[in-house]
């Protein structure tokens, strides 16, 4: 595993690259969160995700977990947000991948009177081989968050 330099919240609007969508859920936004706060549960809904598991601590700001992907490799998440229903962003501080320096995620909830808006961001600072892919890149990224969240939904919303 590759140590990354880790980012703050700032680095989401100013990433030399960035992909970002706006999706909506049925589901309310205290559910969404839960969801999102539950590791295992990732390995459910997300694509290619084949482990999800909390390596410091239980779900909370600074806290830390390990996620694997098929194809895409291994990376390790520091939380740096936390505010239930509302905010989840992760700092990666490791990978298996060689296209990134620094990467995250920030998943930001909003109540709409319909379920809950997701504006999502991932951002990153792409190395060299990274910088030759992110076409490829943002083509899989939205590909997964727009095949994922829908399905979440239906998990949350589906009883």
């Amino acid at each position: 595993m590759r140590t990354l330099e880790p980012i703050d919240l700032d680095f989401f609007s100013t990433a030399p690259f960035r992909v970002t969508e706006t999706l909506h859920l049925r589901a309310a936004p205290a559910a969404v969160f839960a969801a999102f706060a539950d590791a295992a549960m990732w390995t459910r809904w997300w694509p290619l995700m084949h482990d999800a598991r909390y390596t410091k601590g239980t779900g909370g700001l600074g806290d830390e977990r390990i996620v694997a992907l098929r194809m895409l490799g291994r990376f390790e998440e520091r939380f740096i947000a936390w505010t239930p229903g509302e905010r989840f962003a992760f700092s990666m501080i490791g990978t298996t991948s060689p296209l990134v320096k620094r990467m995250g995620e920030d998943y930001q909830l909003t109540a709409d009177g319909k379920g809950t808006r997701l504006a999502w961001t991932m951002a990153a600072e792409p190395s060299r081989l990274g910088n030759a892919s992110t076409p490829v890149t943002r083509f899989i990224t939205k590909r997964m968050i727009r095949r994922g969240i829908p399905t979440l939904d239906r998990l949350l919303t589906t009883n």
